[in-house]
Protein backbone atom coordinates (compact mmCIF):
# COMPACT_ATOMS: atom_id res chain seq x y z
CA UNK A 1 0.00 0.00 0.00
CA UNK A 2 2.81 2.06 0.67
CA UNK A 3 0.65 5.23 1.88
CA UNK A 4 -1.63 4.85 -1.20
CA UNK A 5 -4.90 3.39 -1.70
CA UNK A 6 -5.58 -0.09 -3.79
CA UNK A 7 -6.89 1.47 -7.05
CA UNK A 8 -9.46 -1.16 -8.21
CA UNK A 9 -10.80 -0.13 -11.99
CA UNK A 10 -14.30 -1.93 -12.26
CA UNK A 11 -15.91 -0.91 -15.00
CA UNK A 12 -19.65 -2.91 -13.68
CA UNK A 13 -20.88 -3.33 -10.02
CA UNK A 14 -21.31 -6.82 -10.16
CA UNK A 15 -17.59 -6.70 -10.15
CA UNK A 16 -16.69 -5.28 -7.06
CA UNK A 17 -15.54 -7.65 -4.94
CA UNK A 18 -17.23 -8.54 -1.04
CA UNK A 19 -14.25 -9.58 0.22
CA UNK A 20 -10.44 -9.85 -0.64
CA UNK A 21 -7.62 -11.90 -0.04
CA UNK A 22 -5.73 -8.97 1.97
CA UNK A 23 -8.86 -8.69 3.77
CA UNK A 24 -9.55 -12.15 4.59
CA UNK A 25 -5.95 -12.38 5.94
CA UNK A 26 -6.29 -9.39 8.24
CA UNK A 27 -9.87 -10.98 9.86
CA UNK A 28 -7.96 -14.22 9.98
CA UNK A 29 -5.17 -12.52 12.43
CA UNK A 30 -7.62 -10.39 14.14
CA UNK A 31 -9.77 -13.60 14.81
CA UNK A 32 -6.57 -15.43 16.13
CA UNK A 33 -5.92 -12.25 18.33
CA UNK A 34 -9.19 -12.62 20.43
CA UNK A 35 -11.66 -10.65 18.22
CA UNK A 36 -15.18 -11.19 17.24
CA UNK A 37 -17.41 -9.84 14.73
CA UNK A 38 -14.51 -9.13 12.39
CA UNK A 39 -15.09 -11.20 9.22
CA UNK A 40 -13.46 -10.84 5.79
CA UNK A 41 -16.57 -8.76 4.51
CA UNK A 42 -16.76 -6.40 7.43
CA UNK A 43 -12.89 -5.82 7.37
CA UNK A 44 -13.27 -4.87 3.65
CA UNK A 45 -16.19 -2.73 3.99
CA UNK A 46 -14.16 -0.87 7.18
CA UNK A 47 -10.98 -0.95 4.18
CA UNK A 48 -13.38 0.86 1.72
CA UNK A 49 -14.22 3.57 4.25
CA UNK A 50 -11.01 4.54 5.52
CA UNK A 51 -9.74 5.22 2.18
CA UNK A 52 -7.59 1.87 2.23
CA UNK A 53 -9.01 0.82 -0.89
CA UNK A 54 -10.88 3.19 -4.14
CA UNK A 55 -13.30 0.44 -5.14
CA UNK A 56 -15.53 3.33 -6.92
CA UNK A 57 -16.67 2.66 -10.42
CA UNK A 58 -14.80 3.91 -13.15
CA UNK A 59 -17.54 6.09 -14.43
CA UNK A 60 -18.22 7.27 -11.29
CA UNK A 61 -17.86 10.93 -10.80
CA UNK A 62 -15.53 10.21 -7.18
CA UNK A 63 -13.29 7.95 -8.97
CA UNK A 64 -10.87 10.34 -10.32
CA UNK A 65 -11.47 12.53 -7.09
CA UNK A 66 -10.40 10.32 -4.74
CA UNK A 67 -7.28 9.07 -7.18
CA UNK A 68 -6.11 12.89 -7.20
CA UNK A 69 -6.43 13.13 -3.82
CA UNK A 70 -4.25 10.13 -2.95
CA UNK A 71 -1.75 11.51 -4.83
CA UNK A 72 -2.13 14.87 -3.08
CA UNK A 73 -2.88 16.96 -5.80
CA UNK A 74 -3.96 20.66 -5.32
CA UNK A 75 -7.89 20.69 -4.68
CA UNK A 76 -9.78 23.85 -3.91
CA UNK A 77 -6.93 25.62 -2.76
CA UNK A 78 -5.77 23.16 -0.21
CA UNK A 79 -2.13 21.67 -1.33
CA UNK A 80 -0.88 18.66 -0.24
CA UNK A 81 1.72 19.88 2.89
CA UNK A 82 -1.83 20.86 4.69
CA UNK A 83 -2.09 17.84 6.74
CA UNK A 84 -5.28 17.74 8.78
CA UNK A 85 -6.19 15.58 11.40
CA UNK A 86 -8.11 13.14 9.15
CA UNK A 87 -5.26 12.82 6.54
CA UNK A 88 -3.12 11.40 9.76
CA UNK A 89 -5.23 8.97 11.41
CA UNK A 90 -5.89 7.67 7.48
CA UNK A 91 -2.10 7.28 7.40
CA UNK A 92 -1.91 5.33 11.11
CA UNK A 93 -4.51 2.86 9.86
CA UNK A 94 -2.57 2.33 6.69
CA UNK A 95 0.64 1.90 8.77
CA UNK A 96 -1.43 -0.77 11.23
CA UNK A 97 -2.63 -2.73 8.82
CA UNK A 98 0.63 -2.87 6.74
CA UNK A 99 2.45 -3.76 9.66
CA UNK A 100 0.16 -6.62 10.63
CA UNK A 101 1.97 -9.83 10.92
CA UNK A 102 -0.38 -12.19 8.20
CA UNK A 103 0.91 -15.82 9.52
CA UNK A 104 -0.53 -19.08 9.59
CA UNK A 105 0.68 -19.78 12.99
Amino acid sequence: MNYKPIVSRFRYPRQVPAKTPKADAISKDLVRRGFRSVGPTVIYSFMQVAGVTNDHLISCFRFQECIDAAEGKEENGIKSEDVKTDDIMESKISISIDELSFSSE
